[in-house]
């Protein structure tokens, strides 16, 4: 990929999310100062930093947070639990009971494993919407294993006042998965 393609990608991405969803735009009035803008860079890469504790993460996030990540977001009103207490129960399931991350993230099956990828690959900021484009590397389907292709992943956050606010992504709600023993069993 080109570097000028890297460099259009999270404006890209950012527009389209802009144009299907509203609500992600900055807020009207908002003016910040270069600064402010590495201000709430800092706080949502925070949110994703190696090494930090639930703690850490959970102090981030505001009491008045919305979640649009379609399957955090259903399964905390499957649980009657508000965005701010759900986005709590999914971080702490990530982590043990000493406030550790819980075997390292997600988890890697046996077999060739992918390049590290970047988290941080583009970090791009306006007023209070902070969009992170994240670099991974997946199996390719449709090859050997060990073949991987690179991919790229989003997340994008509302931050006032050093907190998380609102938050984006590209997540989906999957289907269930098929019953053991498959069809007509």
């Amino acid at each position: 990929m080109t570097n000028a393609f890297l460099k259009a990608l999270p404006i890209a991405m950012l527009s389209a999310g802009l144009v299907l969803a509203q609500q992600a735009n900055p807020t009207p009035g908002c003016a910040a100062t270069p600064a402010q803008l590495e201000a709430n860079k800092k706080a949502a890469i925070a949110f994703f930093a190696p090494g930090s504790s639930l703690e850490d993460k959970i102090n981030l996030i505001d009491p008045t947070y919305r979640q649009h990540n379609p399957a955090i977001k259903k399964a905390g009103e499957d649980a009657h639990r508000s965005d701010y207490e759900q986005i709590q129960f999914v971080l702490k399931g990530l982590f043990g009971p000493g406030g550790t991350l819980v075997g390292g993230g997600r988890g890697r099956g046996p077999g060739p494993q992918p390049p590290a990828g970047n988290q941080f690959e583009i970090v791009t900021a306006e007023c209070d919407i902070v969009t992170m484009v994240h670099k991974q590397y997946r199996q390719d389907p449709t090859a050997e294993p060990g073949k991987f292709y690179e991919a790229f992943t989003f997340d994008t956050f509302r931050v006032k006042n050093g907190k998380l606010t609102e938050h984006w992504d590209n997540a989906v709600i999957n289907p269930p998965a098929p019953a053991a023993g498959g069809r007509g069993q």
